[in-house]
């Protein structure tokens, strides 16, 4: 199982209201959708001003990468887990210092961001840690 971060921009997109869990929605597939599956996880991020700036919950993907009708590229499309009490902040993430090397803070000009295998390991003990809902998968390996 692969992991994504997608990123929205809140005029774009916003999460504060589009994030209803059991939903699904369709998003860009750019990058990295060559290692897009059914079954993986998918964080959504909001991005735009700090006050933003975070993961909102998760979801999974439901479809292989298409072709989108009226959207000239790729679209994948997804369901929507869990949305969080509270956004999980970028400054609250970045307080573990090896977090801060994460595509998303490194190269934030995209929608579709991959998440390494020891990222999501503290990345998941990060959100646990501030009484989320955390998805149920192994992280071992």
């Amino acid at each position: 199982m692969n992991t994504f971060i997608f990123q929205s921009m809140p005029e774009r997109f916003d999460l504060r209201d589009k994030l209803i869990p059991g939903n699904k929605d369709t998003w860009y597939a750019t990058r990295y959708r060559n290692k897009m599956n059914p079954g993986d996880l998918v964080f959504f991020w909001m991005g735009g001003g700090k006050r933003f700036q975070g993961i909102y919950g998760w979801g999974t993907i439901k479809s292989k990468p298409y072709i989108k009708e009226n959207w000239e590229t790729y679209g994948i499309d997804v369901e929507y887990r869990v949305k969080f009490k509270k956004p999980i902040s970028s400054s609250n993430i970045k307080t573990d210092s090896s977090l801060t090397e994460m595509l998303i803070f490194r190269a934030p000009q995209a929608t579709n961001f991959y998440v390494q295998k020891d990222e999501l390991k503290k990345l998941l003990k990060l959100i646990k840690s501030l009484g989320e809902e955390t998805p149920k998968i192994e992280t071992h390996g």
